[in-house]
Order: structure tokens, then sequence, then C-alpha cells
């Protein structure tokens, strides 16, 4: 990979999270979460991911592109991203942080990227050839420069950041990924027995026709 072999070391030491919190009133955006779709939309999705994730992965990819079209692309619904680094926490946390580090508005575009890209990193064990393959797919389709990654992994206060924000999810009462919260109160995706933009249909419609 030549110059681009260097740009994810160091990936930063493990995370150490904090304890399980107890829930709590929880604020459907805050400031730094990435967003999707109008400021002024009626319902906020939150959905709390980690890079390494499959059914994050398997949500995003497979799911999430319906609910996309139905209600954010609508304006109906605003969707918030927030992180929770999962096993292998260095690794998901290092994807976090390039995501975060390409312009707001190619988020997802970089997200969808991680989220196609675990397979090769699964198939790989792990390796590290193709960990920066994987980080280096999601700086590109956030139309992030080499340099530009280097720096980006080179700066411990994005790492930092990724803690302090998955020690928030936590704190939120959220202890796996994905989860979600409608207006700010938590989802049972095991009552509603999936995912897909029908499953959350129940929940959503009733807070458009109150409006």
């Amino acid at each position: 990979m030549g110059r681009a072999s260097r740009f994810i070391l160091p990936l930063m030491a493990a995370m150490a999270l904090p304890v399980l919190a107890q829930a709590q009133t929880v604020a459907p955006v805050r400031e730094g979460d990435r967003t999707l779709g109008s400021p002024t939309a009626p319902v906020t999705l939150t959905v709390y991911l980690s890079a390494t994730c499959s059914h994050c992965a398997d949500w995003h990819t497979n799911e999430f592109p319906a609910f996309r079209a139905k209600y954010v692309d609508s304006g109906q619904v605003r969707v918030a991203f927030r992180d929770l680094p999962t096993p292998p926490a260095q690794l998901a946390a290092a994807g976090a942080v390039m995501a975060r580090c390409v312009p707001e508005d190619n988020y997802d575009a970089a997200l969808d990227a991680l989220f196609k890209g675990q397979q090769a990193i699964r198939d790989a064990g792990g390796a590290r050839p193709a960990a920066v393959a994987w980080l280096r797919s999601a700086g590109e389709a956030g139309g992030l420069t080499l340099e530009q990654m280097n720096a980006c992994m080179s700066d411990a206060a994005g790492f930092a950041e990724i803690e302090a924000r998955a020690g928030q999810s936590v704190a939120d009462g959220i202890n796996s990924t994905p989860s979600f919260l409608i207006n700010g109160e938590k989802v049972d995706v095991e009552a509603m027995g999936a995912r897909d933009v029908a499953a959350f249909e129940p929940l959503i419609q009733p807070l458009l026709a109150g409006r």
C-alpha cells in the first residue's frame, strides 16, 4: 500500500468504556451528532452504531435506504447518528474517527463504505493491510485526500472525542448496537420484531399525525 500503509498507526489503545448508567431522558440530537434530514422534521430517529457491528451494517445497507426514501428525504424524520464502538473496539474507534473527519454532508457515504467493507476485514482476520484499505475506502468515499486521512488518524483529539461519545452513549442506557430512539424514547427492537421501515411505521405515523 506504500504511503497508505502508514495512515492508521497507531489506532490508539483500547478504550475503557464506563459502566452502564441508569436510564434517563435522552436528547434526540446533541451537538456533535452527525445528522441526515431536515432540522425542522417533527420526528427524530437517533441511531447508535458501531463501524464494526455486523447488525448495524445490515440495517444501514439493507433496511435504512427504504426508511430514508420514505421519511428522511421527505422531510418528516431527521436521523442523528451516535457512536458506540464494539469489538474490536480499536478498529471501530478508528472507523468512527475517519467517518467524522469527512465533511458532514459526506458522513453517511463514509459510513456506508465502512459497513460494506466489513466482510473484507473479517475475511482477512483483521490484518493490517485490510484495515488500512477499509479506513481508506471510508476517507475516499467522504472526499478526503490521503494527507487528510493521515492527519485524521494522527489526531489524538479525534479518538478522545469518540471515547467521550461512547461514554455518553452508555450513560444514555445503550449497551448494544444498533439501538434506536424516537424523539428521545428508546425503541424496543425485540418487541418490534424487525428493523425495516414497516416496523418503524406504527411508532412514527402517530407522531406525524399529531404534529
